[in-house]
């Protein structure tokens, strides 16, 4: 029995005009067609006020990547990102993690609500393997042998998807890369990409119970989704749903449009964003996700599957007399009280089963940390000493030669530095 292929590209094949740009042209569609604001749009007008002249194009975001609700663009996490967040590579993994879980409501013209469910179940079928994303997966040959089994249409039509396809995973900063692993990054926009999932199974369905969000999580196999371990997420989950219920679930939007109004309407017409926009207004600290040193994702997001030994990272961080191996600073919290972190260079846990030892750790400022864990700064051996690099631009560490006073793992050490060798 031959099985013929079950899913329809739809307009999937149409060339969004995504060359040199990357996911900043929806990013950019997303801020005119809602007019900065966190109001649903009736889709006939988002489509007027996108700034994509193309009447064919213009279906690209709103069939495949936002979701339509009773013949509006509904406001959720992804266009949260794109109105209140500067564009970061971060928007366009999260805009990628929106294509991949596939859910865009029902278009009026009774369109279907996962248009490109061939792509959901690839990564959750071929590429997902063994705790992350397999290189492998995303070899040309792979796709083309995955689409023809599973995409409905003639040669050129199978052609045009895997291209626009795989062109996703460049323009997130996934390829090219010479790893049998893609380093998704995850744990910088994790609670987003979560946030983003419940916001749809609450359009969707209009429950929000945490029972059931949860078992979106686990039911829809998020963490493929997300390149990561399927405990990491589940345990990530179980935090971040209560945040995401206090915060009120898609009413968030309402509170956060009322404060961010209020503060710009005064002197600054709706139409055109300024600074103050781009800023998490002070009841939405729940979505700060810019990096920022008051950690408040970093406080729910966990990147450790297994329990640390804590007591080895007390001794380092009083070995260390709370400096930062990095910048020196010893960061005061009161009188005769100082505050660090003690950093895994190889993360614990699947899919990396990084040791926990004395030997994978750093003690390093909370800022620094959380550079470290994104592969801002990255260190390599030399001899007895390390050598800091750092992707930031005039970063004054840059090339700063370390001491370290214990023992490193080199083989932890050689493993970050060639895990985020990759730009990413």
């Amino acid at each position: 029995m031959v099985l013929l292929p079950k899913h329809k590209p739809g307009s999937f094949t149409k060339n969004f005009a995504w060359g040199g740009k990357g996911f900043k042209n929806l990013y950019d569609a997303i801020r005119l067609g809602y007019r900065s604001t966190l109001k649903a749009v009736p889709r006939d007008i988002w489509r007027k006020q996108s700034g994509i002249d193309d009447s064919s194009l213009d279906l690209i975001p709103i069939n495949f990547f936002l979701h339509n609700f009773q013949g509006k663009m509904a406001v959720d996490e992804l266009v949260f990102q794109a109105i209140r967040r500067p564009h970061t590579s971060d928007f366009d993994r999260l805009a990628l993690f929106a294509f991949h879980l596939n859910r865009v409501g029902t278009p009026p013209y009774k369109g279907p609500s996962r248009p490109a469910l061939w792509a959901n179940e690839f990564v959750r079928q071929v590429l997902w393997r063994d705790g992350a994303w397999q290189t492998a997966a995303l070899a040309q040959e792979r796709l083309d042998r995955f689409l023809a089994a599973n995409l409905i249409g003639q040669g050129q039509v199978r052609v045009k998807s895997r291209n626009n396809y795989r062109h996703f995973f460049e323009l997130a900063g996934y390829l090219p890369t010479a790893a049998g692993t893609i380093n998704t990054g995850a744990d910088s926009w994790m609670a987003s990409a979560l946030f983003l999932a419940w916001d749809r199974y609450s359009l969707d369905t209009g429950h929000t119970r945490e029972s059931e969000l949860l078992a979106v999580v686990r039911n829809e196999q998020l963490y493929k989704l997300l390149g990561a371990s399927e405990a990491t997420v589940q345990s990530n989950a179980r935090s971040l749903v209560k945040a995401y219920l206090a915060a009120g679930g898609l009413l968030r939007f309402e509170k956060t449009s009322k404060v961010s109004t209020s503060k710009v309407a005064r002197s600054t017409p709706a139409s055109a964003p300024t600074r103050a926009e781009l800023t998490p207004p002070s009841g939405a600290e729940w979505l700060d996700q810019d990096g920022s040193d008051k950690s408040v994702e970093r406080s729910m997001i966990s990147r450790l599957a297994q329990k640390r030994n804590r007591k080895i990272a007390v001794q380092l961080r009083l070995h260390y007399n709370h400096k930062c191996m990095f910048c020196g600073i010893q960061l005061g919290v009161g009188e005769n009280r100082f505050y660090s972190e003690a950093a895994h260079i190889k993360p614990l846990g699947k899919p990396h089963n990084g040791p926990d030892k004395m030997a994978n750790l750093l003690v390093l400022c909370p800022n620094h940390h959380l550079q470290f864990d994104r592969g801002v700064l990255r260190v390599k051996v030399e001899g007895s000493k390390l050598r800091l690099y750092s992707s930031v631009p005039s970063d004054p560490l840059n090339n700063k030669l370390l001491t370290p006073s214990h023992t490193l793992d080199s083989s932890c050490v050689v493993w970050h530095y060639d895990w985020f060798s990759d730009k990413r």
